[in-house]
């Protein structure tokens, strides 16, 4: 199998199923997470570190960005729960974390199970984070501290909201930003779109990839479908999505908001792609999404 696909595509096996359940994991500081006691606006608020144990024994590394207990509004505030992308971490909700502290909407962040600093060997695009999720929000359920729950995902994270929603509708709010729909639509596109194969050989070698991936991460490639659980997701929902998107195509943004039975919202982004820093305007819009659907008290 190796011989053929370098033949046809100058790649090994083992780099295909490794590029979905074992990418790179981001290598990170504690710093790139700011200071531990930090001021926004001239409040004071404070970062702590933990680790919390999911359903499969692995310990998660968490942090949680809050206001000091001396300036806390009230006992028990509204949370939002940032879920990052494929190869990245909790860093992701940093540079965006204070917006939300300014309006009185606290920010948990974690790395998913196989990513940054947590436990596990291989992530699973959406199947057992969505069990990180639930780990997490009980978690905050059982500090009292924390009144209503949003989530804010990225990519492989949007799709983990989205398959969480669709479990716990309980749940105030979510922004979903360049989700996929189906992760089989999306490696056939991936691959059909830098190589030329005949789709017989595409259809063996996908199967023998989830075959791979079934063994080593003990989960059915086919079972990420997204859409199929948008259509039983009814929390308000914003979705956004780049134009230029050359990893994930808009178009699995477009159907998910079509699927989706929630009030909701979509916007594009006619520049940028996959990993762009968004927009500032978006990011306001992301704020007041937030504040409204979690309906933050002053």
């Amino acid at each position: 199998m190796d011989a053929l696909l370098n033949k046809m595509f100058g790649i090994k096996y083992d780099d295909i199923w490794k590029a979905m359940i074992r990418p790179p994991r981001d290598d990170y500081n504690m710093s790139q997470l700011g200071k531990d006691h930090f001021t926004v606006e001239g409040k004071h608020y404070q970062r702590t570190d933990l680790s919390l144990i999911n359903k499969r024994g692995l310990h998660l590394a968490c942090s949680f960005w809050e206001p000091i207990d001396s300036e806390r509004p009230c006992p028990r505030l509204p949370c939002v729960i940032y879920l990052h992308g494929n190869s990245s971490s909790r860093t992701e909700a940093w540079p965006d974390a204070r917006d939300l502290l300014a309006m009185n909407i606290t920010v948990f962040a974690f790395d998913f199970s196989g990513c940054g600093q947590s436990e596990g060997e291989y992530i699973s695009l959406g199947w057992y984070e969505t069990d990180d999720v639930e780990c997490v929000v009980e978690y905050l359920r059982n500090t009292n501290k924390v009144s209503t729950i949003g989530l804010w995902g990225r990519s492989m994270g949007a799709v983990t909201a989205i398959m969480y929603g669709d479990r716990d509708p309980s749940i105030a709010g979510m922004v979903m930003d360049s989700p996929f729909s189906s992760l089989s639509i999306l490696v056939g596109e991936l691959i059909k779109d830098r190589v030329k194969i005949p789709s017989f050989v595409l259809n063996q070698g996908l199967k023998m990839v989830k075959g791979t991936i079934k063994k080593k991460a003990n989960f059915n490639c086919d079972d990420i479908e997204p859409i199929n659980f948008a259509k039983r997701c009814f929390i308000p929902g914003l979705f956004c999505h780049a134009k230029q998107d050359d990893f994930v195509n808009w178009h699995h943004c477009k159907d998910l908001y079509n699927a989706y039975q929630g009030e909701k919202n979509v916007v594009y982004f006619d520049e940028g792609d996959h990993n762009s820093i968004r927009p500032e305007f978006f990011k306001n819009s992301m704020c007041i999404f937030f504040y409204n659907t979690l309906q933050v008290e002053n």
